[in-house]
């Protein structure tokens, strides 16, 4: 059962709450020389990613999502993803959400605008019903729908996207050290994307058809 602070889905990053998550010593400098005030945690988390501090921003993740309730995960994963960020998290609706932040933790849904976010390396995210987005932040980690009008976004490095018809994907390409080189989105039956097919983008900012 998740503790008490679940229900609070306090998003202020402060140096006591980083000290109390036991935080490495460099980490917590850094935190102190960014933020002495403290901040929510979507600006401190963009930071980090901006300094080439993936793993700090990961360890970041893991330590808020687990105080936070599962419509809060989805919205803040959806947040981060940074592609249609707004469209996206404004169709994070209330229903039977699944949110995960671990490596190689998959989540999926089937239920309408079931939305489904993972951030984990090789986390997995899919979705089957009605308006029901899957969103994924973490290297390797693909995202799949089926349900009409559902967004498949695929942020990490090598990750894929596919959605059926009615749908769109979301997807970027990094480079081996994670820094954002294009990103694009497109709705199915628009730029070529076909309904149900993998695809992945190009360094050049081309959709290809991929496999997994």
């Amino acid at each position: 059962m998740a503790d008490s602070t679940a229900t609070t889905n306090n998003l202020q990053i402060t140096k006591d709450r980083v000290k109390s998550w036991a935080a490495c010593s460099d980490g917590y400098r850094w935190f102190l020389g960014k933020f002495p005030e403290g901040a929510e945690f979507v600006p401190v988390y963009r930071a980090l990613i901006a300094e080439k501090r993936g793993d700090d921003a990961d360890w970041l993740v893991g330590k808020l999502f687990d105080e936070l309730d599962t419509t809060t995960r989805v919205k803040q994963t959806a947040i981060i993803a940074g592609a249609d960020a707004v469209a996206i998290a404004a169709q994070v609706a209330s229903g039977a959400e699944a949110a995960t932040t671990g490596y190689r933790a998959n989540a999926a849904t089937t239920g309408e605008g079931a939305n489904a976010a993972t951030t984990g390396y090789g986390a997995n995210a899919a979705t089957t019903g009605e308006g029901a987005n899957a969103a994924t932040t973490g290297n390797w980690a693909n995202a799949a729908t089926t349900g009409k009008h559902a967004v498949a976004a695929a942020l990490g490095i090598d990750a894929k996207a596919k959605a059926s018809a009615g749908g769109a994907i979301v997807l970027t390409h990094r480079n081996d050290d994670g820094d954002l080189i294009c990103i694009r989105a497109a709705m199915v039956g628009q730029d070529g994307i076909k309904p149900d097919v993998w695809y992945e983008l190009s360094a050049d900012g081309e959709f290809v058809e991929s496999e997994v």
